[in-house]
C-alpha cells in the first residue's frame, strides 16, 4: 500500500518540478519510496537526509540550476521524506499493535487452559466436564470447576461460579480451585468444612469485599451409591437415572463473600445404578432467546432437553440450549456412578 501512494505522489509531482532540474528528481525521490516501503521509519529518514542532503550539494554546484528550482527540488524531496516517514511509522504501528494482539491470544490461550482442570476420577466413576467462554469475554471467565480422586476413595468435586468477568474473575476462580482441593485432601470427609474454609480464606477480615462466588461441592462414596453436598447459592443439580431427569433440592446456604457466615448445611442423596449427575453454572439455563434480556424459565428448558434427548449427551444438550452460543461462561460437570456411562 505505501508503495503504491509513493508512485503516485512521484507520477503527480514528478512532473511538474523535473523540467527545472538538471538531474532528474526521481534519482533523489526513488531512494527514499524503496526504502520506506522496505524498511523502518528511521532508515527512512536516514535516506531520506542523505538524498536531501546530496540534492542541496549537487544545486548549489549547478550553475544552470536556478534559487527556484532548487527551492523547488529540495521541497518536494523534504515533503517525500516527511510523508513517507508518516507513512512507515504508521505501519509499523499497526504491525506492534498486531504482534501485540498475537501475543496476548497466545497468552490468554495458555492461561485458559490450565484454568480448566483435567478430572481424576476414582475407579469405577467417570467425570465429564466442559468449559465455554461467553460470546463477550476474552476467552476468560469466572466460572471453576474440578474433580478428584480423595485420599478415602470418594471423588472429590467443586463447581463455581465467581461474580464478574475477565482476567481477574478467572484468576479468582482459580484460587478457589486450588484452594479447595488442599482442604479436600486434608479433609476428605467435610464438604462442610470445606466451603468455611473457603469463606474464612479468602474472604474472612474483607478480603475480596468486592466480589462473591457461588459453589457447589461435595464427595461420592460407597462407589457412587451415597452423595453428599453443601450447596452456597449455587444452582440445583440435576439427577439422571433410569427414569424421569429431577432437580435436587438441596439445602441451599448464602454464597461466599456475602458476610454471612452461617446458613451451610450438608445435604444427603442416594444415587441408583447408572446414575448421572449433572452439575452445571447458571449461564447455561439463564442463556436468553433473540430478543430477550435474561431466561426466566431455563431450568425447566433444560429439564425439556433432558426429558427430549432420551439419552443423556453432554455436547447435545449444550447445542440444544445455545445454538447460537452462550452470551455468559458455562461450565458443565457430569458424573456418571458407572464407567458405562
Amino acid at each position: 500500500m505505501l508503495g503504491l501512494w509513493s508512485v503516485a505522489i512521484l507520477a503527480v509531482v514528478y512532473p511538474i518540478v523535473a523540467d527545472w532540474t538538471l538531474q532528474p528528481l526521481a534519482v533523489f525521490v526513488i531512494p527514499i519510496l524503496i526504502t520506506s516501503a522496505l524498511g523502518s521509519w528511521r532508515q527512512t529518514a536516514t535516506v531520506g537526509g542523505l538524498s536531501f542532503t546530496v540534492a542541496l550539494v549537487e544545486g548549489l554546484l549547478q550553475d544552470a540550476l536556478d534559487a527556484a528550482a532548487l527551492g523547488a527540488r529540495l521541497v518536494t524531496i523534504g515533503v517525500t521524506v516527511g510523508a513517507a516517514m508518516l507513512v512507515t511509522f504508521e505501519r509499523e504501528r499497526r504491525q506492534r499493535v498486531i504482534d501485540e494482539s498475537h501475543a496476548r491470544g497466545l497468552l490468554l490461550d495458555t492461561l485458559q487452559d490450565s484454568l480448566v482442570p483435567v478430572p481424576i476420577p476414582p475407579p469405577g466413576m467417570m467425570v465429564r466436564v466442559r468449559y465455554l467462554p461467553g460470546d463477550d469475554r476474552m476467552l476468560l471467565g469466572g466460572d471453576f470447576f474440578d474433580a478428584i480422586a480423595l485420599p478415602n476413595g470418594a471423588l472429590g468435586y467443586i463447581i463455581g461460579d465467581v461474580c464478574g468477568q475477565g482476567p481477574r474473575a478467572a484468576a479468582f476462580g482459580a484460587a478457589l480451585r486450588s484452594g479447595w482441593k488442599t482442604l479436600a485432601t486434608v479433609n476428605p470427609d467435610e464438604p462442610l468444612g470445606w466451603v468455611r474454609g473457603l469463606d474464612d480464606s479468602f474472604f474472612r477480615l474483607g478480603r475480596h469485599s468486592d466480589t462473591y462466588a457461588t459453589l457447589n461441592t461435595g464427595l461420592i462414596e460407597g462407589g457412587g451409591r451415597r452423595w453428599r453436598f453443601v450447596s452456597a447459592g449455587h444452582p440445583w443439580p440435576i439427577l439422571l437415572g433410569n427414569g424421569t431427569p429431577s432437580m435436587v433440592e438441596p439445602c441451599v446456604g448464602p454464597p461466599l463473600g456475602l458476610g454471612v457466615r452461617s446458613g451451610w448445611k450438608e445435604s444427603e442423596q442416594a444415587l441408583g445404578d447408572d446414575a448421572v449427575l449433572l452439575l452445571y453454572t447458571d449461564g447455561l439455563t439463564e442463556n436468553p432467546l433473540p430478543g430477550e434480556p435474561r431466561r426466566r424459565d431455563g431450568e425447566r428448558r433444560l429439564l425439556d432437553s433432558l426429558n427430549r434427548a432420551g439419552t443423556f449427551d453432554i455436547d447435545s444438550m449444550l447445542r440444544d440450549l445455545g445454538p447460537d452460543g452462550f452470551q455468559d461462561d458455562v461450565a458443565v460437570m457430569a458424573v456418571s456412578t458407572t464407567s458405562g456411562q
